[in-house]
């Protein structure tokens, strides 16, 4: 049976944590859970997440780091520590139920080696009470789709990777506090194929998350990932480059618009060339998401 190693990070959530560990520990798949605790040593969220995890001192690894250095640092750490074939990172306010993890490694073998990691449906709640249901199944050769943030997995929570291709990438870049699961996904993908497991074993629970990040943030982090991918994307073809790109655009109009930030993102669609036709695709897309409450990304190509 596959061995796999479950890292929860966790950060200002310790009422989230004893839920994550419960879901973790009963996994039917063999596996060790790995707690890293981002709060920074004995802070007031630090010691009350060390309260909630007393119960499971005996069956989970408990780490904190120093200070607070963001979820790439923390599954890092957590990586470098895991024994399993597999490995997941789980975060704190995401359920996972109890077959998911034997499921999607059984699914890895029957697929073989050239499979570098899986994901599976999943159920997104938002906050207000709505719910969305996962309609994302692309599979196989994914990498164009991967580095231009077209294919929704719902979260990082999601993937089950193997331990030894993740390790050989490099892990996480820490340099990223946002779209960092796209960026190794990229590197891991490039070599490899996704996997597609059709039963849904997540819940995703957005309804919890705090700051909602304003317009300019959200475009720093789109030009962060982007420098990071730049390489990648020049040796893409001429067609996948200009798609990827008009992918950037039409995300960052729809950030743009609930946060009445529309002037910078019309010139933006223009300068990467979106045509009136993709963009009405685009808003068909927007509107079969919102009214059918499905969650799936936009293909450009």
């Amino acid at each position: 049976m596959t061995f796999i190693s479950i890292v929860i990070t966790t950060y200002h959530r310790p009422e989230q944590i004893a839920r994550a560990i419960t879901c973790a520990d009963r996994q039917t798949a063999a596996h060790e859970i790995i707690v890293v605790d981002d709060n920074g040593i004995d802070t007031p969220e630090q010691k009350a997440t060390a309260e909630a995890i007393l119960p499971y001192s005996d069956r989970v690894t408990y780490l904190v780091n120093e200070q607070n250095r963001g979820p790439s640092y923390s599954r890092n750490r957590g990586l470098q520590q895991a024994r399993g074939d597999c490995i997941t990172f789980l975060d704190d306010d995401d359920e996972i139920a109890p077959e998911k993890l034997e499921a999607q490694a059984a699914l890895l073998e029957r697929k073989g080696p050239e499979y570098s990691c899986c994901y599976c449906s999943f159920t997104k709640y938002l906050a207000g009470g709505k719910r969305f249901l996962n309609a994302e199944k692309t599979e196989g050769a994914v990498y164009p789709y991967i580095l231009g943030r077209m294919l929704y997995v719902g979260s990082g929570s999601n993937l089950l990777v193997r331990t030894g291709i993740l390790k050989d990438a490099g892990g996480y870049d820490e340099s990223l506090r946002k779209f960092e699961d796209y960026e190794m996904m990229g590197r891991i993908l490039k070599h490899h194929l996704l996997a597609y497991l059709d039963q849904n074993l997540l819940t995703i629970h957005y309804e919890v998350r705090g700051k909602v990040p304003t317009y300019q943030e959200l475009v720093s982090y789109d030009q962060l990932y982007f420098d990071k991918i730049s390489a990648e994307l020049d040796q893409l073809p001429a067609g996948e480059q200009e798609g990827i790109r008009q992918m950037e655009a039409l995300e960052r109009w729809r950030y743009a618009l609930p946060r009445k930030e529309t002037a910078d993102a019309w010139g933006y669609l223009k300068q990467c060339g979106v045509t009136p036709a993709l963009f009405f695709r685009y808003l068909c897309y927007c509107a079969d998401r919102a009214i059918g409450k499905k969650s799936y990304g936009f293909k450009t190509f």
